[in-house]
């Protein structure tokens, strides 16, 4: 009696730790469901691979091993019943394997701060887009994830991101996706004309203008406002080239300068040979990685490429706000001079007129009925025809002479007299000389001959 008691509380107890093994067994079965559902770490601790292994579930004992049926082997013969039946239980339960995903990559502290950039590029031909990626993005370790180029109206775009960003769905869970705060758009220089890249740069002017209230003065704060990393305005334009300056890109240059921070980069040349253009920016990257370290581990030089901006956009600002004041002036004159003359209706003027006319022709009419318009009988005789060489009318006309003739030749001779008495003097003294002269040389002649 003992002995079956003792059969029976052995065999209770490996049914219970075959159940208790069975539990386990599932609880862990339910381990790997949770972590396929579990949502990728957050950028600021993005787990390492050390830190959850994967061969951490797979090395968990199976059902079938002799971990949970250990104690089964101490317990008697009868007891094999139990334990075949507790085996058959669980023999339909499989443990999945677990393949976790690569962890992303770690944001550096400067892809954290970087904020949004974009960037207006203008390229020489079709490889230059690659060159575009491989100059800013490519081995770049403050890109966590880009994109590819898209061709869009405003020319080749291309997004990038320095950062995540963590949300939740609508269950509840965890996501990560890429924040694209890096924005490329990218245009042959074929297609750059002057008018299309302005109004390309001025599509956020307008954007940002409606936000800003139209009395509001330039000021060192509101230049901090749109210097943000979250302005919409464009950061810097790039001229990329492998050739020396021409005229007309020398001409491009000038006119987008008032709009826009321009840095030019002529790669596969010495830079130093090209000095820059005025008014352009001051940040003049001689390679490569300068031109990438001051974009994305240089904050001084992407505020102050953000301040240039900002100063253009403002310039812009009052340029506008001068000319839409100019053209309300004239709209405001335009309204005044029509409020103070009256309009001028077509159709009535029109209808006056046509009334009027009626009127007169029908009056004009009755009065010819009425009294006969007199003729002229007498025709009066031409007006007389002067020939100029007829010859009475020059004999008349000589005579007609010498009246003036005798005035002029009496006039002559009076201002002759006149000359000749003040003259008499003159004529008097020049006379007594001579005479004196004369006198003299007589006398030593004389003397001479007497001797």
């Amino acid at each position: 009696m003992e002995c079956s008691d003792a059969s029976t509380s052995t065999s209770s107890i490996c049914t219970m730790s075959a159940r208790q093994a069975c539990d386990k067994n599932i609880g862990a079965s339910q381990v790997p469901r949770e972590l396929s559902h579990s949502p990728s770490p957050r950028s600021s601790s993005l787990p390492s691979p050390t830190d959850s292994p994967p061969d951490s579930i797979s090395s968990l004992p199976s059902i079938g091993s002799s971990f949970f049926f250990s104690s089964a082997a101490a317990s008697p013969p009868h007891s094999h019943a139990h334990s075949e039946h507790a085996k058959d239980t669980t023999q339909g339960l499989i443990i999945p394997s677990l393949t976790l995903p690569e962890p992303l990559p770690q944001p550096t502290q400067y892809g954290k701060t970087l904020g949004d950039i974009r960037l207006l590029i203008i390229w020489d031909g079709e490889e230059d887009r690659d060159i575009v990626s491989s100059l800013l993005l490519d081995d770049n370790d403050d890109v966590v994830d880009h994109g590819i180029w898209e061709d869009t109206g405003e020319g080749s775009v291309l997004l990038a991101s320095t950062d995540w960003i963590e949300h939740r769905d609508p269950h509840g869970l965890e996501k990560f996706e890429p924040a694209r705060n890096v924005e490329i758009v990218a245009r042959r220089k074929a297609h750059a004309s002057c008018s299309t890249l302005l109004s390309l740069i001025h599509t956020p002017f307008h954007s940002l203008l409606g936000m800003i209230a139209p009395h509001c003065q330039p000021s060192a704060a509101l230049t901090s406002f749109i210097a943000s990393p979250s302005t919409p305005i464009y950061t810097a334009l790039i001229v990329l080239s492998k050739s020396a300056p021409s005229l007309a890109e020398n001409d491009l240059i000038d006119a987008l300068t008032p709009h826009v921070p321009v840095i030019v980069l002529r790669y596969g040349l010495d830079q130093t040979r090209f000095p820059p253009r005025p008014h352009m920016s001051s940040f003049c990257p001689t390679s490569a990685s300068a031109l990438r370290h001051g974009l994305f581990r240089s904050p001084e030089t992407l505020s102050s490429l953000r301040y240039e901006a900002a100063e253009r956009f403002l310039h812009w600002r009052e340029v506008e706000r001068a000319v839409e004041s100019i053209r309300a002036a004239h709209r405001e004159t335009a309204i005044h001079l029509s409020e103070k003359q009256p309009s001028w209706d077509k159709e009535k003027w029109e209808a006056e007129w046509e009334s009027r006319l009626s009127h007169d022709v029908a009056t004009r009419s009755r009065e010819d009925t009425i009294t006969i318009r007199p003729i002229d009988t007498v025709r009066q005789p031409p007006p007389p025809v002067i020939d100029p060489l007829h010859f009475s009318s020059l004999v008349s006309f000589s005579f007609s002479l010498f009246g003036p003739a005798k005035a002029r030749i009496r006039h002559s001779l009076s201002k002759f007299t006149q000359k000749l008495s003040d003259n008499q003097v003159r004529i008097a003294l020049v006379g007594s000389f001579c005479v004196g002269i004369g006198v003299g040389w007589i006398l030593s002649n004389g003397s001479g001959t007497g001797v």
